[in-house]
């Protein structure tokens, strides 16, 4: 900064450097809240869960950050690069916590939401200033000042809202929020994103002792960033394109099945109508013949070989019909098949109509399939084989079940361990692998039980951004 940057640092106070360090830190968590809720859409005011705990964690947090960054103004140290890249990572990582707590969200999500709208912020920050002014500001003079707070603390909200209100339009909010959702575009995206920091000040440091004017390194430093999120969005939507084409060959076999299930319960009807005749023309005459008793068991047995021939099949379907994930749905089928070919009945239940939950589908796929596979293999080759399985949305929490009756005794303490199996070596990584993923996450409650000879898994997620 020079001999200016020390007549700036004397002609301001500790006070009035930390009331502009202070609202700035409250723009930008306020910034950082509306962006998760408006743009991205990942968080949502829950008036249970939202705590006057967290309104106080938050405001300590501001008042702390506008402090330290008054006392490294007036100590000059923010004139050094490496101090000011510090600085805006100590900001990052502190509204990420914030959210995390307001909201209690995860620090991986919020970490996203925190990058996003800082880049945002910072490329409209970048562009006010190259706008309105060819030179920094010489906050020495009372003139200079007006104009840094007009540009910092107006136009440069302005700009912000602005282009935040322009990428909600555009729903870019969504294309990034399904890149938060998958873990391996979140490991090199977000790792890439994280250093717009370091990209930033390291090509104004550059330019600017090259002999570049401000100006100049700004708007290349922008060009980089906008380049970075360029190269960064491409290869987001190359993976998007792999995961669609995935999930269209899903739809397809899905399609299969569906047609193959409708097929068989058009045979069954066919054989039932034939048999029907034949049954009519029996209770007819029993019938006619004064014997009602007859009769009626006779109407009992028809419409119990219906419903286990037909009518099973059309509940089922319908239960499965309620089931709108695509991914989940087709692991459904695909077991629901095997268990018919193996001869194991499946009993679904979903009531209600299953969307979305706050566990990631792939996640939700593994820990299903480790369950609904447990219960086969107890099941396999025994009488009356029978796996039940239930999806229960409800309260703002979805459950997911799977019961099975039990053929071994089972120490419900040693199934996490990796091995345990009661069914011979070479065995017991399921649900080890299961209970792995379920605890990555804060919001899921997996329970196990033995209820009645029956062997009860069932992992209940709340869903945190439910109506």
């Amino acid at each position: 900064m020079g001999d200016g940057g020390d007549r700036e640092r004397r002609s301001m106070s500790f006070l009035s450097v930390f009331g502009y360090d202070l609202f700035s830190g409250a723009f930008s968590l306020a910034m950082v809240v509306c962006t998760g809720l408006f743009v991205l859409r990942t968080l949502s005011f829950d008036k249970g869960k939202f705590r006057g705990g967290g309104i106080v964690l938050a405001a300590v947090w501001i008042v702390m950050e506008a402090g330290a960054a008054a006392l490294l103004y007036k100590a000059g140290l923010l004139r050094y690069y490496s101090v000011s890249i510090l600085m805006e990572y100590v900001l990052l990582i502190g509204n990420a916590l914030c959210i995390g707590v307001l909201f209690r969200e995860r620090f991986r999500r919020c970490w996203g939401i925190v990058l996003f709208a800082g880049i945002a912020a910072e490329s409209s920050v970048m562009m006010v200033f190259i706008l309105t002014s060819e030179r920094p500001y010489d906050l020495s003079i009372g003139e200079e000042r007006i104009r840094y707070l007009l540009s910092n603390y107006i136009l440069g909200p302005a700009a912000i809202l602005l282009i935040l209100f322009l990428l909600h339009q555009l729903k870019v909010g969504d294309a990034y929020r399904r890149w938060l959702e998958h873990r391996d575009v979140w490991n090199w995206g977000m790792l890439c994103l994280s250093a717009y920091p370091v990209l930033i000040y390291s090509m104004m440091a550059l330019f600017t002792y090259g002999g570049m004017s401000r100006n100049s390194s700004m708007s290349i430093a922008y060009l980089v960033l906008i380049a970075a999120l360029i190269v960064f969005h491409y290869k987001g939507r190359e993976e998007w394109q792999r995961k669609e084409a995935a999930a269209q060959s899903l739809i397809v076999q899905q399609q299969e099945a569906y047609i193959r299930t409708l097929e068989g319960m058009q045979k069954e009807m066919r054989r039932f109508r034939h048999d029907y005749k034949n049954m009519m023309s029996g209770m007819y005459l029993t019938a006619k013949e004064g014997e009602l008793t007859e009769v009626m068991d006779y109407i009992r047995e028809l419409t119990e070989d219906f419903d286990s021939q037909i009518g099973g099949q059309i509940r089922q379907m319908s239960h499965l019909g309620n089931v709108c994930m695509t991914e989940v749905r087709g692991l459904l089928l695909a077991k629901i098949a095997q268990m018919q070919k193996e001869g194991t009945a499946c009993e679904l239940e979903v009531m209600r109509p299953f969307r979305e939950t706050g566990c990631r589908t792939t996640d939700l796929c593994r820990c299903l399939g480790i369950l609904i596979d447990n219960a086969m293999d107890e099941v396999r080759g025994k009488e009356d084989a029978r796996v039940h399985i239930m999806i229960s949305c409800q309260e703002g929490y979805t459950t997911f079940r799977v019961k099975n009756r039990l053929y071994h005794e089972v120490d419900v303490h040693r199934i996490w361990q990796q091995g345990y199996s009661t069914r011979g070596a070479e065995r017991g990584i399921g649900l080890a692998s299961y209970r792995k993923i379920l605890d990555g996450y804060g919001n899921v409650l997996p329970a196990t039980a033995v209820e009645e000879g029956y062997f009860v898994q069932e992992f209940k997620v709340e869903e945190r951004n439910a109506g």
